[in-house]
Formats: structure tokens, sequence, C-alpha cells
């Protein structure tokens, strides 16, 4: 939660808005094997949840390396929607991760994410390349199948694109950061719910940057 109080203290003008994010997602690990499968579903609105804003659709494989340590690799395709152009300005990102998965104790459970993406815009014509740092936490309250969980992401450019559309938003640097706060419900063993407010701070380039409050849902699927 830092670093969204860092760029406020720091930067120009900012936009406020608010969204509505669902994320569905299935994941197997196919009875057992260290080979990994996953598929995320994840529409979003914005403009105080007036408008459809985007959906991203992002299937993934990955291995066990070790109980704790898992290799990724998938694409993510990100459909920016508006009323002109619908889908036209849809986003295709090749990615790779590595993710450490550990149970400090019954009751918490820790994840560490690292992700790289090689993002391809509509309509420009150099790769964007991105890293991805993520925190998260999650309490497991005792004798209960409620949780509390807690994440956090940083987002980083490593490279500009100085021309056409996006040159206000890809830039060398840090491009945003992600906070969320929520609380979940184990429904089955395969089945759990969180849900929560995510703060999402956008650093823009020569524009206002944007702080997006962020009603979030997380539905996911162990099998």
């Amino acid at each position: 939660m830092l670093l969204p109080a860092t760029f406020a203290a720091t930067a120009g003008p900012v936009r406020d808005d608010f969204g509505v994010w669902i994320s569905n997602t299935y994941q197997t690990d196919f009875g057992g094997s260290p080979y990994l499968a996953f598929l995320e579903l994840a529409p979003r609105t914005k403009t105080d949840n007036d408008q459809f804003a985007q959906i991203i659709v992002r299937p993934l494989v990955g291995y066990k390396l070790t109980n704790k340590l898992q290799l990724w690799a998938g694409y993510t395709w990100q459909g920016e929607y508006s009323e002109q152009t619908d889908f036209e300005l849809a986003t295709n990102d090749a990615m790779q991760q590595l993710q450490w998965v550990d149970n400090w104790s019954p009751e918490w459970n820790f994840q560490y994410r690292f992700r790289l993406e090689q993002r391809f815009f509509s309509e420009e014509d150099n790769v964007a390349h991105r890293m991805r740092h993520r925190f998260r936490l999650v309490y497991s309250i005792p004798d209960s199948k409620a949780y509390l969980i807690g994440i956090d992401e940083l987002f980083v450019y490593f490279n500009s694109l100085d021309d056409g559309r996006l040159a206000r938003s890809v830039q060398t640097g840090i491009n945003q950061n992600r906070s969320y706060v929520g609380v979940g419900y184990k429904l089955t063993p395969q089945l759990n719910v969180d849900t929560g407010y995510q703060l999402q701070y956008v650093h823009n380039y020569g524009a206002p940057d944007l702080v997006n409050h962020v009603w979030f849902t997380n539905i996911n699927v162990n099998f």
C-alpha cells in the first residue's frame, strides 16, 4: 500500500474512477501430477461502474519443479472494449512466470509470483516488455471455512513506446501498483470465493495518473 501513497505525494493531478472486476480462475494438476493447467476469465467495468471496460482471457500451462516452486508459460488476450472500436484494440501478451507457494503454518499461506510479459498492442509496431511482482498472503480463520487475503502487485516496464496512441502510458519504469484486501469462504474443497477492495494506481506520463477504486471478486475452482 506504500507505492500508491508515494505516487500520490510526488505526481501531478490524478483522475479517480470506480469499477467492478470479477476474476474466474480454473486450475488443475491432473490428479496430483507435476503438470499444471490454468485458465482465467475476467470481465471489468469502468467510469464509476457505468461502462464495460475489458475482459481478460488467460490460459497457462505449468510444471511443479518442487512442492513449492512452479514454472508457467502462457498467453493473455486483453480485450479493450469501446462502443467506437468494439474489441479492435485488444492486446496480446506472451508471458512466463515463476511462482512460489509456501504453507507457513496450518493458518498462513504465502505466495510470490514473478511474471514477464511481452505485450503486442494493436496499432503499434514495437513490443513492450513488462515485469510483475506479486505477493499474496492468506490467513485461514481457525475452526472456520472463512479466510482473509491480502495481495500487492507491482508492474514495471523495461522499455518505452514513444510514438502512437500509447506513448503516454508505456514508458520505462513503474507502470502501476495494485493492493487488495478481502475476505473469502471455502464453499467446497474445490471452490472458494473472496471479495474485497482493490486500489489500483496507474502511473501515466504526460497525462493525469489514475486512482482506480475497484470492488474485486475472485471465484477460484481447483480440481
